[in-house]
């Protein structure tokens, strides 16, 4: 499976939004009625969210949003963008990034795409920025991203290690904002992954 991650630019922040907040897959991981506690972003919201560094070349030690595109030669890819992967690094210790992803279509779901896109962008980010651990935190109850998640490699930090694990990896002045996760702390699963 030939996978490219193309960073997206400031012109093409709405077809990230509309990727992440009105596609196909967006009520696999956000809104009512599986996500309540994590509705769908308006556009404000997501720009808000999203602020321009993820954006812009220059700023992406703190974190940017890359189109998930299938390379040419890839049996009906022509170079098709299936989704986004997000990493920020601005809110956490140096030498850790924040892992996000999602696919366009349900149809793309299931077929390894995730957790190819996963591993592309770890090693991009181990090469290219020194980064050698890195978490997610998805839905607890998203069964079929955390069984792609731990394909790439992560690990599912206990429970009862979370509130330890994040005061280590957040920077004590984000740690009230972003502590909770999107789900809330009953609910926001935590997967890691350290490279020797």
């Amino acid at each position: 499976m030939k996978l490219a991650l193309r960073p997206a630019r400031l012109d093409e922040r709405r077809a990230v939004y509309l990727g992440l907040c009105c596609s196909d897959t967006t009520a696999l991981h956000l809104g009512a009625p599986d996500y309540p506690e994590s509705p769908v972003p308006s556009w404000d919201e997501f720009l808000r969210d999203f602020e321009d560094f993820y954006f812009e070349p220059n700023k992406r030690a703190q974190g940017a949003v890359l189109f998930i595109e299938r390379d040419e030669g890839e049996e009906g890819g022509k170079g098709e963008t299936i989704g986004c992967a997000c990493y920020a690094c601005f809110h956490l210790q140096p030498g850790l990034a924040e892992l996000d992803i999602w696919l366009l279509r349900r149809e793309w779901c299931g077929q390894g795409y995730g957790t190819a896109a996963l591993r592309r962008l770890i090693e991009t980010l181990a090469q290219g920025q020194g980064i050698r651990e890195f978490i997610l935190r998805p839905a607890a109850r998203n069964a079929r991203a955390l069984a792609s998640y731990r394909k790439a490699g992560f690990v599912d930090v206990p429970n009862a290690a979370h509130a330890a694990t994040l005061a280590r990896v957040l920077r004590p002045e984000f740690h009230a904002a972003y502590a909770d996760g999107d789900y809330g702390p009953a609910a926001t699963a935590l997967l890691t992954l350290r490279l020797a």
